[in-house]
């Protein structure tokens, strides 16, 4: 009969203590990196019987963060900044979480785990804290970071790069500014205060909003800014089909006032008149009559355009406006000051020029559906058609009629109307044709 046999449990391996495990994963690991690391300059430690563990060399160290996961090195000058920031058990940016990456020319970066050091071979070792989330979506913009964050009172914070600068204010959305805008910004930021969001480029060229400022950036026109009352005219009151600006704002204009050119016109801003623009032919015309020390001042309306011409009006009361036939003219005084009222009307001036001397020192302005009389006592009212054709045939102003003292009134339904004049009317009805009559 066989002997009986025993039977022997199978025993799992003995599990690695930190220590075990990371001294055989940090020898392997070494023997990889021994040309970055230099010799050791100690043994192999574990935080509390427990990961991470670590060993240091000359020139860097080797980190094993938890049990199967493989050391990690740092090294050179990512090393010594790592260090100078407290290290693995600091809480500046903690542990490494990835392996250095190194370009041709030396040039390396290491994340780790609340920030990334940059280790340029011609410069210092640089830290782009983790919450710096924005550097990482414009990169190529602003190639490598210069400078740590410096950062003063309130939460604010910037970082310099090669190209350009990254900024948070406490809670707020990160900003960047970059390229032109940023050389531009080094040389006013001042004046301008801290970048909001980042550049919006184009073909056209970038622009950005800044704390006391808006600026624009163009590669044939230059870089500027807009600030103060003429910037939120420009961008509350859809004033950029003018352009961008081409000028600083320069001001000791009359009255105190300030311009600022544009690629098809001009910004300004007085004391007396507030902001407004100016471009196209009334800019001509304008700027022909002597501009703001001229007769007409300031403009004090942005451009209006209704009926196939454009107007503006001006600090004097006066209005420039443009017709397709007819170019830039002017109306003014009480004539002018009725203008606005009778534009569909009468249509624009197609001189600027009244006649004046007639009959008890009335004048008169031709338009291009029409004529404006005025006369002292009278007052300024427009005449057009076959009411004007009728009138004209009594004698105009000279005849029983005198002045019209009143515009034309039509029925809604289009079967009459009615004007005033100083010795009658004139009335039209379906059917009659125009009569003249003395008022009742």
């Amino acid at each position: 009969m066989p002997a009986a046999s025993t039977a022997v449990a199978a025993t799992a391996p003995p599990i690695p203590t930190p220590l075990q495990y990371s001294e055989t994963a940090i020898e392997n690991a070494y023997q990889a990196n021994r040309a970055i690391l230099g010799e050791p300059a100690g043994s192999v430690e574990c935080r509390a019987d427990d990961y991470p563990c670590w060993q240091t060399f000359t020139s860097g160290g080797l980190y094993v963060l938890a049990e199967f996961r493989q050391p990690i090195a740092v090294s050179g000058a990512t090393y010594l900044k790592w260090n100078t920031l407290g290290g693995l058990l600091g809480d500046k940016v903690g542990a490494p979480v990835g392996s250095m990456d190194c370009d041709a020319d030396f040039n390396c970066q290491q994340k780790f785990h609340s920030g990334t050091i940059y280790a340029q071979s011609t410069g210092p070792a640089v830290l782009v804290p983790g919450e710096y989330w924005i550097y990482n979506s414009y990169a190529n913009q602003l190639g490598w970071p210069l400078a740590d964050p410096t950062c003063s009172f309130g939460s604010v914070c910037s970082q310099t790069f090669e190209h350009g600068l990254t900024y948070t204010r406490g809670t707020e959305q990160p900003a960047v500014t970059f390229g032109d805008v940023y050389t531009y910004y080094k040389a006013n930021a001042s004046a301008l205060g801290g970048p909001y969001t980042a550049p919006g480029c184009s073909g056209r060229g970038c622009t950005q909003s800044f704390e006391r400022g808006f600026v624009y950036s163009s590669p044939t026109r230059g870089t500027f800014t807009m600030t103060g009352a003429i910037q939120s005219f420009y961008h509350s009151s859809a004033q950029t089909g003018l352009g961008w600006p081409t000028s600083e704002e320069q001001c000791g204009l009359a009255g105190g006032g300030c311009v600022q050119h544009l690629e098809a016109g001009r910004a300004y801003w007085a004391p007396v008149v507030g902001p407004s623009t100016i471009g196209g032919g009334i800019l001509s015309a304008w700027s022909s009559s002597g501009a703001e020390r001229g007769a007409l001042g300031y403009p004090i309306s942005q451009e209006f355009c209704h009926s196939g011409l454009c107007y503006q009006r001006f600090q004097s009361g006066a209005f420039l406006v443009w017709s397709p036939g007819a170019g830039t003219q002017l109306t003014a005084g009480a004539i002018g000051a009725k203008f606005e009222r009778y534009i569909t009307y009468l249509g624009g001036p197609t001189t600027s020029q009244e006649t004046c001397g007639l009959r008890s020192g009335g004048c008169v302005q031709h338009f291009a559906r029409g004529r404006m009389y005025w006369a002292p006592g009278v007052g300024a009212w427009p005449i057009r058609g076959g009411m004007e054709t009728t009138w004209r045939s009594s004698g105009a102003e000279n005849g029983y009629l005198g002045y019209p003292t009143s515009p034309e009134y039509c029925r809604q339904d289009g079967t009459g109307c009615v004007q005033y004049f100083q010795g009658g009317q004139l009335i039209w009805g379906t059917g009659l044709g125009i009569e003249g009559g003395y008022a009742p």
